[in-house]
């Protein structure tokens, strides 16, 4: 299946750009420069290359020494080749390498067909507590998804990002309604809520978060059930869930939101991951050190 790259857009780029950030495009793949202390700095190619060859390492690496980037992440789609003999290190996943993705060609019964009874009762069991969902793209209503992205954070370890982050999204994307927040409401509050970009032929459940409050009433089920059903509606080909855990493993910090997307059925995907093309093996290997006692400290 060929899903449409947001993040290789230049919608995307405009997104970065916003977030004061400077970019770079090679043979078609964006390339966004991340500054680091003392006049460093390292390029990010998000969901990209499309295909590592040695030529484009070579231009790449040209673009790496001008801009004093210590190092070059990738994320390519293809796995990397045997043939490659450039230094090429696996690191931290950034974009989920794992995703589940729904075939929208398939009607509404066939979708809650193929989901599992469980999640199939919940949705329903939303429906009947009187579940509000409420769709917007006005980015001053990114402080509905930040405050209630801190509790799913405090409760679940997850990282959530600035506020200004949520913002910029909607500004940059709302317009054009390639992003839309979707809200759960329940007895006048808001429960849960789900960032969902619009981009190609691909719909993305980019972000959710859920209160800790009325939790029983499976809000999240309904969110993501109504974002499935407006993609199918538009003509949308493939609903994105962006990351799951690479495997079953109930230790796995991702194990319960997998074991929530998996409710929904769909088929795995899977991308080679996050990793570096070091450039300069003394610099990354401070780098590396720094991001290490970052973490401890």
């Amino acid at each position: 299946m060929q899903l449409s790259n947001l993040l290789q857009s230049n919608e995307w780029e405009s997104f970065e750009k916003a977030q004061g950030n400077q970019t770079f495009w090679i043979d078609d793949n964006l390339f966004v420069k991340n500054n680091l202390p003392r006049g460093k700095s390292y390029l990010f190619c998000p969901r990209g290359p499309k295909e590592l060859t040695e030529d484009f390492i070579k231009t790449v690496k040209k673009l790496a020494k001008k801009e004093k980037s210590i190092f070059v992440r990738i994320e390519p789609l293809q796995e990397i080749k045997k043939t490659i003999k450039q230094k090429i290190k696996k690191t931290k996943d950034i974009n989920p390498a794992n995703t589940l993705v729904l075939d929208l060609s398939l009607s509404e019964e066939q979708l809650l067909s193929n989901m599992k009874q469980k999640a199939r009762y919940n949705l329903n069991l939303a429906k009947k507590k009187g579940v509000v969902i409420e769709k917007t793209t006005n980015s001053e209503n990114a402080k509905i998804f930040y405050e209630i992205a801190k509790e799913t954070s405090a409760r679940d370890k997850f990282g959530v990002h600035s506020k200004k982050h949520y913002k910029n999204l909607l500004e940059t994307f709302g317009p054009k309604r390639m992003m839309v927040l979707y809200l759960a409401r329940y007895e006048g509050k808001y429960i849960a809520a789900n960032l969902v970009s619009f981009f190609g032929n691909t719909v993305s459940y980019l972000h959710g978060a859920s209160a800790n409050e009325y939790r029983n009433v499976m809000a999240p089920y309904l969110l993501q059930w109504q974002a499935i059903l407006d993609a199918k509606k538009e003509g949308y080909q493939y609903y994105d869930f962006w990351g799951i855990a690479p495997d079953d493993n109930p230790s796995h910090k991702w194990a319960g939101v997998t074991r929530f997307k998996k409710g929904f059925g769909g088929e795995q995907l899977n991308y080679p991951g996050t990793y570096d093309l070091v450039i300069s093996k003394s610099w990354y290997a401070i780098y590396k050190v720094m991001r290490f006692l970052n973490r401890i400290f």
